[in-house]
């Protein structure tokens, strides 16, 4: 039995208490559909560009990749005034679900296409919460993979792979632990041969997120293999959902749940930062 089953996990965390309310996409769609009613001519190019806080523009970018397939990032930072500034509007400490589909209704009311709340599998949610024991959790187990390794994050290169950047923030910021993010032409050309120290194979987890594309599965396979010869701890991540945004959604959720539970394992509160005026890295 994992340690997680057994930890308090900071029940009284606001972080804890929103990491599992489902009703969070819904609320990004209205939130979006109300800000657009008071500023009706604000949303009307056919390839949005936003103000957005850094930590949020992966998000931004896995949404441009969903709506609108080779079109200009929707996190490009500019001055235009074509740009919408929505750093005043979403930040970081959101739920990951949340601002994903407050920029999703946005990008689509830009595409003129209605948008409603991804159709979310409440028992898969239910699944990844602390009430839920290791063995039935995959949140739990991914944490306890990462527990005193470096989370290796194998996404698809386009959304997927902009999901996975939100987890290494998500990460980094909770458990005040590193991670790093590859996609499928990375794991090929690089981490599959990389010669690493001895130590490196016990360091490392690779968790690949989601699935390839279906013209790279063999080649996809055969990394797998070149992997697990190599003894690498590896895990697969899969979530539900029958189109893509919802996946992403869900993924989300999972991202979240799995940094909660590593930072548990760490002895970090998510919410207890170091003041960085304390580190002198920004004036105070």
């Amino acid at each position: 039995m994992s340690e997680l089953d057994n930890l308090e996990l900071y029940a009284f965390s606001r972080l804890y208490d929103r990491a599992g309310d489902p009703t969070q996409p819904a609320r990004g769609l209205k939130a979006a559909q109300e800000w657009l009613a008071r500023q009706p001519n604000q949303c009307s190019s056919a390839a949005p560009r936003f103000h957005l806080p850094y930590d949020v523009r992966p998000l931004a970018n896995a949404v441009a990749h969903l709506c609108a397939p080779g079109a200009e990032p929707a996190a490009t930072v500019g001055d235009g005034v074509d740009a919408l500034d929505l750093r005043g509007l979403l930040h970081f400490d959101e739920h990951p679900a949340y601002t994903f589909t407050f920029l999703w209704a946005l990008t689509r009311a830009a595409l003129g296409q209605a948008s409603a709340p991804p159709a979310l599998d409440l028992a898969w949610l239910q699944s990844l919460t602390p009430t839920t024991p290791f063995a039935a959790n995959p949140a739990k187990q991914l944490a306890q993979r990462c527990y005193a390794r470096v989370p290796l994050l194998w996404a698809e290169e386009g959304w997927q792979s902009e999901i996975a950047r939100d987890w290494r923030l998500r990460i980094l910021r909770y458990a005040e632990s590193a991670a790093i993010v590859a996609d499928f032409s990375e794991m090929q050309h690089g981490w599959s041969m990389a010669r690493f120290p001895n130590f490196w194979i016990n360091a490392l987890c690779v968790a690949k997120i989601g699935a390839v594309a279906s013209d790279n599965e063999a080649q996809a396979n055969m990394l797998q293999s070149i992997l697990q010869k190599r003894r690498f701890n590896t895990i697969q991540i899969d979530a539900p959902g029958g189109d893509p945004v919802t996946r992403a959604v869900h993924l989300l959720y999972f991202g979240e749940w799995a940094a909660l539970y590593l930072a548990a394992l760490c002895g970090v509160e998510p919410e207890a930062r170091v003041p960085l005026q304390l580190l002198g890295l920004i004036d105070g």
